[in-house]
């Protein structure tokens, strides 16, 4: 189901989509899902081949007496032989030294992508964000927890699919951010915060005027994200996953009761 979650859309097209999945209290309350998907995306940029490189060898050959002609269509043979197993060696490294500046370039994007910090400074939003209600503070799950959300939203997004994985943790709640661009904003840290702004103060804003009520089921896809955040946890676990070449990531918040 799309739902066009803000009324001018202008201001969100250079945003990423975001979508959120949430249980209620009751132990067996059906999952709420929602989808937004953002008006423009980059195109992919194709990787270019890998050089190959070809040779040829000629093998000589001789009027002379038989023994000598077939000691040099052997010398030639050797040669051919020696030759496309210099070609294949070459072109092997050339492969091997192409495949190794991949993942080194992905390597660094990585790097410079995520911080040693970004988890905890999601944690910080989300908790800044609660205060300003009152509500108590949440801490980070266990580390098990933060790597399963990580595989969870590479999962979500090798199949393109918001929430398709939820549930796999154990959470009860979850808010994501599918299809982003790391040009759009270039951190983890920048990304997450920008999603939990929209999350929090724009769906907020909805409540308060009066526009959407959270005792209404029909109202629960336009502020999901901002009741999810709001919500009775004790812990929550960020996790984001980029595409090999670093140019879009998927973020999935997970939201435990322990």
């Amino acid at each position: 189901m799309k739902i066009n979650l803000f009324g001018n859309m202008a201001k969100y097209a250079t945003c990423a989509a975001f979508a959120f999945a949430f249980t209620s209290c009751s132990d067996h309350a059906s999952v709420v899902r929602y989808e937004y998907h953002e008006y423009e995306q980059e195109a992919e940029q194709q990787p270019s081949p890998s050089e190959v490189l070809n040779s040829s060898s000629s093998v000589k050959s001789s009027s002379s007496k038989k023994s000598t002609s077939s000691s040099s269509s052997e010398k030639g043979a050797r040669s051919s032989s020696s030759e496309k197993a210099a070609t294949s060696s070459s072109s092997e490294k050339s492969a091997a030294s192409s495949s190794s500046s991949a993942r080194s370039s992905s390597s660094s994007a990585e790097k410079s992508f995520f911080s040693e910090t970004w988890r905890e400074d999601c944690l910080a939003k989300i908790n800044e964000y609660r205060a300003t209600e009152n509500l108590d503070p949440l801490t980070l799950a266990p580390e098990e927890k933060q790597t399963c959300t990580d595989q969870e939203a590479a999962d979500d997004l090798a199949e393109n699919k918001a929430h398709g994985h939820f549930g796999n943790c154990g959470e009860g709640a979850q808010n994501s951010g599918p299809n982003f661009n790391t040009s759009w904003r270039k951190t983890a840290t920048e990304a997450t915060e920008a999603f939990l702004k929209m999350m929090w103060e724009d769906e907020k804003a909805l409540v308060t005027s009066g526009k959407r009520d959270p005792d209404k089921k029909e109202d629960y896809s336009y502020i999901g994200h901002y009741l999810n955040m709001k919500g009775n946890y004790k812990t929550v676990a960020c996790g984001i996953a980029l595409t090999e070449d670093g140019k879009k990531g998927w973020l999935n918040i997970n939201f435990f009761r322990k």
